[in-house]
Formats: C-alpha cells, structure tokens, sequence
C-alpha cells in the first residue's frame, strides 16, 4: 500500500511537469498568456485508476505507462489547474525600481532646480522687496538650518523688533531691515509668488566677436646709419580755415565825477553822473581789401542842481558811425575812401532856460574823405596779452557837410560852428566845408587788465580848424568791472566864445567806476 502512494505521488509530480512544458510551448507559439485570474481549461486524458489494481507494484514500467499518458493528453477532458501553479507561469506586473523612483523624485522636486554653485550673496542696488528669487541677493539667513528643534513647533514667520540702530546709515539699515521682514513673510505663506529660479535662465553662451583690424599701412622706412635727407620732401603744410570777417563788442555802465568847462559846445557842468558807452567793430579783411567798420553810442547824464526849470541834463551825447575802405598799396599802407556820419540821440537844454542846445540830427555830419592810410598791428614776444595797434589815416581832400533840423531863436546854432547870416545876427542852419582831415587812433594793451585808446581828428578847410584828442585809460578790476578815466580835449575857432570862457579850447574830464564787458 505503502508502494502504491509513492508511484502515484511521482505520477502527480510528472504531470505537472508535463503540463508546466506544455505551457510554456503553447505560449512561446500563441506570444501571449492570459493576463486575468480565470481558471485555464485544459484537456485532462489520464484515467482514472484504481489503487489496488496490481499494475502500480510493476516499477519496472513507470517509463512506458508515462509515456502512455502523455500520447493521450490532448485528448482527453479539460480539467481546471491549480492556482498556485498558475501564478508561477504569470508575468509579474512592471515596478520601478529604487533608482528609477530616487531619479523621478528628483526631477519634480522644486528645489533642486538650483544649482548647488548658485550663491545669494550678489549686490542688488534696487529695492529687492517683489523681485524673484533669483534676484535677490543673500535670501537665506546666514544662520540657516535645516532642523531646528527650539523653533520646530513655533510657527514659520514671526515679526522681529525693530531695534535701535546707532549708526549713520541707520535710516537705511533701517528700510532694509523692514523689506527683509516683508520679504521673508511672503515667502513662509505665499511661496507660489516665485515663479522663477536659476534653471529657467538661458543657458546660451554669448562669446563675443573677435573684431580684427586689418592692417594695410605701409611698413616703418628703414633707418640707415647715415641718411640722405636731400631725398626727403617737406610735410604737407597745413593752413587752416581764415575768417575773414572779425567782430568785437565793448559796453560801459559806470557811475563818474565829471567835469566841464564852462565853454563845452554841448554844454553841461560839473557834478556826479551815470556815463554809459557801447561801442561795436565789424572788420574785414582779404588778401589786398580791408574794410573797417565801427559804431558808437556814448551818453551821459548827470543831475543839475543849479537848474531850476530842469531836474537833470544831458553831457556828452554821440551816436557815431565810421567807416573805411581800404585797397592796399605797399607793405602797410592802403588806398582808402572814409566817412563818418555823428549826431546826438537827446535835446540839451541851457542852464536855466528852454534854449535848446543839441538835439536828435540837430547838427548832424556827414564826412568823406579820400587818402591813403598806414596800418600796424604789433604784438610781444615777451608778453602775449601785450598788443599794439595804431591806425593813421590822411585824407588831403575831404568833404563835411552839417546840418540842424532845428533852428530859431530857440536853438543855438553858434556853438556847432554854424557862421551867420550876410548883414543878419541869425546862423545859417547848414555848412559845407572842403580841406584836408588827419585821423588816428591808438590802441595799447599793457597786460590783461589795463588798456589804452586815444582818437585824434583833424579837421581843417584852410580858414578854420578843428582838432578832438579823446584819450581813455581802462583798468579792470575784475572781469565785469572795472575803472575809467577818459579825456576829451577840443579844439574849435569856428565856435562863438562866451562871457565865461574866452577860450576856443574846450575840455571834458570823466573818472568813473562800474560795470564793464567785452568780447
């Protein structure tokens, strides 16, 4: 009996043996197997057999009756398998394994975006306060830990005092400790509000272009021990651009003591007055052809304390224009043709009375006048703010024409010159001279600050003359300000004398002090 167990416990192994093979092939055939946990129904041919049937004690032919059964197992009835065996022939479902998690994990963790290189510790010079994160330097606190177990169970942010800063940057320390507190509030409760981090920056490298420069100029000449500089040309000489047109401003506002003699032909007295003088040139001058031009306007006036009809009178009062045209003849004398036109802009009134003595184009003068002139301008080697310029000017035949709008009783007309009427005590209100005139004018620039002008006119039609010497001396004090002496001498027997001053010469003295500028 004992026997009978054991062949059939072998006849069991081998046909699940038999079976587990058969299996496989059909799979290896079919490429697939059932991926459900139904039961398999399979062909099951063995008979069943008794264990008392005498046949098992033959263990000599356990071989032919397995192979017996075999040749009728596809023929047989399906029986169901056991499920034990059937999960040994399933696949197994597909599982990462621990590297594939660790590196899954790695990816979509946040904080491995930065680079562990990447530092905090950059110099921004804006407020910080909403920038990402990326852009704010030092954003984790210097004493940073990972676990803390004081502050484990406290909650993530909490305000820190504002302490009391000695310093002076204390207001800065001061707005910065706030932004911090602010930053590092919005960043424990609202950390979605960074969007950004050093991953999404470009990772693009941008070399710069080499730019080479081509060099195409000719090789350095070679330097011999004895050289022949016969061969060598000059250089090139260089001329700059000539302006041939100069220009030059001069304006006065000064505050002066004045005085006058009693015989001045434009009348006036001694006493403080406001003296202003603006003075204009326009030049010029190309190759053989030089043409100068100049423009004055000189007023002074000065309270009349004497006066009792008048609070205030007029002194020296000139509106000049004066030209000159020049060709030029040798060395530093020219070919020229000169006029001047001079009048006064205001009305002059006598000392204590309404008789007029010089108003606007009453006289007024027109010259002209043809000659040659002499010109030189010198300059110092030993100071270069020292100058000279001198201007001589002889015109052997001139012409002068006078006239005065105004006339009468009420205008006096003898001081300008005007000669009287045939067999009548009235003065003729024009005059026509032809003779000879000689002009001058001196210009000296001692150093910066101190200068020197004179004027000299000559003027004569062989009966009469009349000389005007004008002389100014100018110390600037500062750029703006400066001090004044000027001297006016005059010279004319064509004037009527008076009872005060018996005397044909006429003088006009002026020490001032005021605003002064000039380009």
């Amino acid at each position: 009996m004992g026997k009978a167990y054991i062949i059939l416990a072998i006849i069991l192994i081998s046909f699940n043996f038999s079976f587990f093979s058969q299996a496989q092939e059909s799979n290896h055939e079919s490429g697939t197997l059932a991926e459900t946990d139904e039961i398999v129904q399979t062909t099951d041919t063995i008979p069943e057999m008794d264990p008392s049937d005498p046949e098992l004690n033959k263990l000599d032919d356990m071989r032919t009756l397995y192979e017996q059964q075999n040749r009728t197992f596809k023929a047989s009835n399906p029986q169901s398998v056991n499920r034990s065996l059937l999960r040994l022939v399933q696949k197994p479902e597909l599982e990462l394994s621990p590297e594939a998690l660790y590196w899954a994990r790695f990816v979509r963790d946040a904080s491995t975006k930065f680079d562990e290189r990447m530092t905090f510790k950059d110099t921004i010079l804006v407020s910080p306060l909403y920038l990402p994160l990326i852009a704010r330097g030092q954003v984790l606190p210097k004493d940073f830990k990972l676990y803390d177990d004081e502050q484990f169970l406290k909650p993530a942010y909490q305000s820190a005092p504002l302490y009391k800063i000695d310093t002076i940057f204390k207001d800065y320390q001061l707005q910065e400790k706030i932004e911090n507190m602010a930053f590092r509030y919005v960043e424990d409760h609202y950390p979605a509000f960074f969007h950004h981090s050093m991953r999404d920056l470009p990772t693009d490298i941008l070399k710069p272009d080499i730019i080479r420069k081509n060099i195409t100029e000719a090789a350095l000449p070679e330097v011999k021990a004895n050289p022949n500089f016969e061969d060598v040309g000059e250089p090139v000489k260089f001329i700059p651009e000539r302006q041939y047109w100069t220009s030059g401003f001069e304006s006065t506002v000064q505050f002066s003591q004045n005085y006058v003699s009693p015989n001045w032909y434009k009348g006036g007295t001694s006493n403080l007055n406001l003296f202003s003088r603006n003075y204009l040139k326009y030049n010029y001058n190309r190759d053989n052809i030089q043409f100068t031009n100049e423009m004055e306007i000189r007023e002074q006036v000065y309270n009349a304390p004497k006066d009792s009809i008048h609070d205030y009178k007029i002194g020296d009062d000139l509106f000049r224009i004066h030209s000159n045209l020049g060709y030029k003849a040798f060395e530093k004398w020219y070919y020229t043709f000169d006029t001047e036109f001079k009048t006064q802009l205001f009305t002059s009134f006598k000392e204590n009375s309404e008789i007029k003595q010089s108003a606007l184009l009453s006289p007024f003068s027109i010259y002209f006048g043809i000659g040659m002139k002499y010109d030189l301008n010198k300059t110092f080697a030993n100071n270069r703010h020292k100058k000279l310029t001198l201007t001589v000017n002889l015109a052997p035949v001139s012409y002068t024409f006078k006239y005065s709008i105004q006339k009468g009783e009420n205008f006096d007309l003898g001081r300008h010159g005007f000669a009287k009427k045939e067999d009548s005590d009235e003065f003729k209100n024009s005059l026509s001279e032809l003779g000879s005139t000689v002009r001058m004018d001196l210009s000296m620039t001692f150093n910066r600050d101190v200068s020197w002008t004179s004027r000299l006119v000559y003027t004569t039609n062989y009966a009469k003359a009349n000389l005007e010497f004008e002389n100014t001396l100018n110390m600037a004090i500062s750029r703006y300000f400066s001090t004044r002496i000027n001297v006016n001498l005059r010279f004319d027997d064509s004037v009527t004398k008076t009872e005060d001053w018996d005397n044909y010469f006429q003088i006009n003295q002026l020490l001032s002090f005021g605003f002064n500028y000039r380009w």
